[in-house]
C-alpha cells in the first residue's frame, strides 16, 4: 500500500506559528502508561500520550492535537506503528464579518452521517439567524492513525444544511459522497429531524438514501420520554448498511444489512439507584436474534445481566463494575465480566471471565496515578494476566 506524507501536520504547524505571535492559552495533558503483558513472547510497552490546545486571547485561532508515540521493549516498531496523530488541527473561527469558522487538519467529524476522521478541511458558515451550512472536503483518515495517509484512501466531500430553533425543531438537509480513484462508492442524500414539540418527549428521524447505489443506507426513528423525573422510555428502529472504513480488515467479509428493533426504559426506585433495561430484537435477512440487558446502577457502579440468542449465537453475562473512594482523592475500583456462551448450536458452550482491579490517586489538580492488574481465562487462555499502569499530568 503505497502512502504519502502526513501534510496536514506541516499545515497546522505552519499556522500555529501564527497563534504564538498573539499571546496564547496553552493547555493540555500528558501521560505516560507502562503494559506489561504475555503472548508468544513477554511484553513489556512504553506508551507516551499528549493532548495540548493553544488558542489565541480571543480563542478565533485554536491549535489542537492528540497524539501518541509507542517503545515495545521486546520488539523493534516501525514508523507507523510508533507514531499515532488521533487529532491534529487548525481551527479559525469567526472569518468573514464573524459568519464563518474553518477546521484544517486531522479531525473527527460527524455530519450529519457517521463518517469517522477526516483528513482535510471542514467549514461552517451562518446563512442567516436560524440557517447555517456545514462543508467538508479531503479523504478518510486511515483506521491506524499513522502520520502517513494512504495514496488509496478514499476522497469524501459533502454539505450540511440546518435549520435551527423552528418550531421546537432542528432540521439538516445532507449530502456524503465517497470515491476512490476508480469509481464512486456512496452518495448519501437525506433528512435528519429533531423535534422536542411533545412535552416531555423528545422525537429524531434520520433518512439517508445511497444515489450511487439505489438503495436505503440508513434509516432511523426513535423517541424517549420522560414520565416524571423518575421514569422514562425509549422506543427504536434502526435499518442500517453497515459502514466498513478503508483500510480495514472487515473489508474481507461480505456486510449485511439489519433491522434493530429496541425498547428501552429507566426506572429511579430510590433516592440515586437506577434499574436500567434494554431489549433489541436484530433482523438480518431470514434470521433473527434477541438481546435482553438489565443494570442496577448508582454513582458509584453498576451490576448487569445479558442474554443473547439468534443467529449470532447464545449467550448469558453477568458484569460488575464498582467504584469507591477509599480515602480522598485514592479510588479503588473492581470489573467482573463473566459469560457462557456458544456460537453455533453444534458447539460447545465456552466460559470466558474477565476482571480488572484499579487504584487511582489524585496528587493535586495536576498530577494523577493509576495501576490496574488484569486477569482473563477463556477458551483460547486458561489464564493470561497483564499490568497496566498511568501517571498523568494537565496543565
Amino acid at each position: 500500500m503505497k502512502k504519502t506524507p502526513f501534510v496536514v501536520m506541516g499545515v497546522v504547524l505552519i499556522f500555529s506559528t501564527t497563534v504564538l505571535g498573539q499571546g496564547i492559552s496553552f493547555h493540555g495533558k500528558a501521560r505516560n502508561s507502562f503494559y506489561s503483558y504475555e503472548s508468544q513472547q513477554k511484553h513489556t510497552r512504553l506508551y507516551q500520550y499528549a493532548q495540548f490546545g493553544l488558542a489565541t486571547a480571543d480563542n478565533n485561532i485554536t491549535v489542537s492535537a492528540s497524539l501518541r508515540a509507542l517503545t515495545d521493549t521486546e520488539t523493534s516498531l516501525d514508523t507507523d506503528e510508533r507514531f499515532k496523530a488521533y487529532s491534529l488541527n487548525l481551527q479559525l473561527k469567526k472569518l468573514l464579518k464573524d459568519r464563518v469558522d474553518l477546521t484544517i487538519g486531522r479531525q473527527f467529524l460527524h455530519p450529519g452521517a457517521v463518517l469517522g476522521a477526516l483528513d482535510g478541511l471542514y467549514g461552517t458558515a451562518k446563512i442567516a439567524k436560524n440557517l447555517s451550512l456545514g462543508f467538508y472536503g479531503g479523504v478518510e483518515a486511515q483506521l491506524l492513525r499513522g502520520f502517513t495517509i494512504p495514496s488509496d484512501a478514499y476522497q469524501v466531500a459533502g454539505g450540511l444544511l440546518q435549520v435551527s430553533n423552528v418550531a421546537s425543531s432542528k432540521a439538516q438537509l445532507l449530502y456524503l459522497q465517497k470515491t476512490d480513484d476508480s469509481h464512486t462508492i456512496w452518495q448519501l442524500a437525506g433528512v435528519n429531524l429533531d423535534n422536542a414539540g411533545i412535552a416531555k418527549t423528545h422525537l429524531r428521524l434520520q433518512a439517508h438514501y445511497d444515489l450511487q447505489n439505489d438503495r436505503m443506507h440508513r434509516l432511523l426513528i426513535s423517541s424517549r420520554t420522560a414520565w416524571s423525573d423518575r421514569v422514562s422510555t425509549g422506543l427504536e428502529f434502526k435499518s442500517q448498511r453497515p459502514q466498513v472504513y478503508a483500510n480495514s480488515f472487515f473489508t474481507i467479509f461480505e456486510a449485511k444489512p439489519y433491522n434493530q428493533f429496541r425498547v428501552s426504559g429507566s426506572l429511579e426506585f430510590t433516592q440515586g439507584f437506577y434499574l436500567d433495561g434494554q431489549y433489541f430484537l436484530v433482523s438480518v435477512e431470514d434470521d433473527n436474534a434477541n438481546r435482553v440487558f438489565f443494570s442496577l446502577r448508582n454513582d458509584n457502579g453498576s451490576l448487569g445481566f445479558i442474554y443473547e440468542n439468534g443467529f449470532a449465537g447464545e449467550q448469558v453475562g453477568v458484569m460488575f463494575d464498582y467504584a469507591y473512594e477509599v480515602l480522598p482523592r485514592l479510588i479503588a475500583s473492581v470489573y467482573v465480566d463473566y459469560s457462557k456462551y456458544r456460537s453455533e448450536e453444534i458447539y460447545e458452550e465456552e466460559n470466558q471471565l474477565g476482571n480488572a482491579a484499579r487504584i487511582s490517586y489524585q496528587l493535586n489538580r495536576m498530577w494523577r496515578i493509576d495501576a490496574e492488574y488484569q486477569w482473563l481465562s477463556n477458551r483460547f487462555k486458561e489464564t493470561d494476566s497483564r499490568f497496566l499502569n498511568h501517571v498523568s499530568f494537565s496543565w
